[in-house]
C-alpha cells in the first residue's frame, strides 16, 4: 500500500434545507486503501461517496482526489476525474434488455465519441477486455444473456465488470450488497476485496452491516448524523466497540435494538 493519499477532505459540510448531511467531516484515504464507510441509513454514507466524484457539491470544505481539487474541476478535468473512478450501486443501474456484454461495455463510453447501438459497434479490443472481466467476476459464457434475466448477485458481478471498464484507481461501492442474500453478499463483497486487491485500487464502500464491514476492509470509519465518530484499522476493533454507533439510532433504544436495525432494514419502521 502507498503512503499517499487518493482521497483527502478536509471540513466537508453539506446542508440540504435544514439538514446537515454531513458535519465537519476529514479524512484522508491512502491509495491501495480498503474502507468501509459504516452507519445506518441517514448517517451521510452515500452523501461522502458522492462528493468524491461531485456527484455532489459541498456547502464547506474541500476536497482532493487522486491530486486533484474537486472543487475545480469542470468540464473535460472533471470527466477524467471520473474515468478513473469506477462506481458500484446498490440497485446495480444495468439495462436490464441489454445483453450481459453490452452492459459492461457501457463502461467505456465516457471515453467514445458518437453512440453505441449493440456490441458489434465497440472496438474489438474493448470486446475482448469486457469479456475478460466478465470471466474474472465468474460470468463467462453468460455474456450473450439479458441482464434481466439474471439473479441478483449476478447482476452485481455484471456492474463490477463494467466498473472494471474504466481502468479506475478508486471503486467507490455504495450499499452494493444492500439488496442480495447473504450468501451472495458474501461472495459479492469477497469479489470486491480479491479484485481491488490484485489491480491494487484504493476502494471505499458504504455497508451498514456490522459483521460484515468488520470482516471485510482494511479500515472501519464510523458514521453518525453526518459526523466521524469512528476511524479504526478493522483489525484493532472489537464488535462492541462498533456497536456503540448505533447506541443514538433513537432516544431510549438500545445498542441491541440498533444492531438488529443494522442488519434488518425493515426493523428501522418499527423503531421510528
Amino acid at each position: 500500500m502507498s503512503n499517499a493519499h487518493a482521497v483527502e477532505i478536509d471540513g466537508l459540510v453539506k446542508l440540504y434545507g435544514g439538514t446537515r448531511a454531513l458535519d465537519g467531516v476529514s479524512l484522508t484515504v491512502g491509495e491501495g486503501e480498503i474502507v468501509v464507510l459504516l452507519g445506518l441509513s441517514g448517517s451521510g454514507k452515500s452523501t461522502l461517496l458522492r462528493h468524491i466524484n461531485k456527484l455532489d457539491v459541498p456547502t464547506e470544505g474541500h476536497i482532493r482526489v487522486l491530486g486533484e481539487d474537486v472543487a475545480s474541476l469542470r468540464g473535460k478535468g472533471l470527466r477524467h476525474l471520473r474515468s478513473r473512478i469506477g462506481v458500484v450501486f446498490q440497485q446495480f443501474e444495468l439495462v436490464g434488455s441489454l445483453s450481459v456484454l453490452e452492459n459492461v461495455l457501457t463502461g467505456t463510453l465516457a471515453r467514445l465519441s458518437g453512440p453505441r447501438l449493440g456490441t458489434w459497434m465497440y472496438p474489438k479490443e474493448l470486446r475482448t477486455a469486457a469479456l475478460g472481466h466478465l470471466d474474472r467476476v465468474g460470468l463467462a459464457g453468460r455474456e450473450h444473456q439479458r441482464s434481466d434475466t439474471l439473479s441478483g448477485g449476478q447482476q452485481q458481478r455484471v456492474a463490477i465488470a463494467r466498473a472494471l471498464m474504466q481502468s479506475p484507481e478508486i471503486l467507490l461501492a455504495d450499499e452494493p450488497v444492500a439488496s442480495l442474500d447473504p450468501e451472495s453478499s458474501q461472495q459479492v463483497m469477497d469479489l470486491i476485496r480479491e479484485i481491488g486487491r490484485e489491480r491494487g485500487l484504493t476502494v471505499l464502500c458504504s455497508l451498514h452491516q456490522v459483521e460484515l464491514a468488520m470482516s471485510w476492509g482494511d479500515r472501519l470509519v464510523g458514521l453518525r448524523a453526518g459526523k466521524v465518530v469512528l476511524d479504526t484499522p478493522a483489525s484493532g476493533v472489537d464488535r462492541d466497540s462498533v456497536m456503540q454507533i448505533y447506541s443514538a439510532v433513537a432516544p431510549g433504544v438500545p445498542a441491541e435494538l440498533a444492531a438488529l436495525d443494522a442488519t434488518v432494514p425493515h426493523l428501522r419502521q418499527a423503531v421510528s
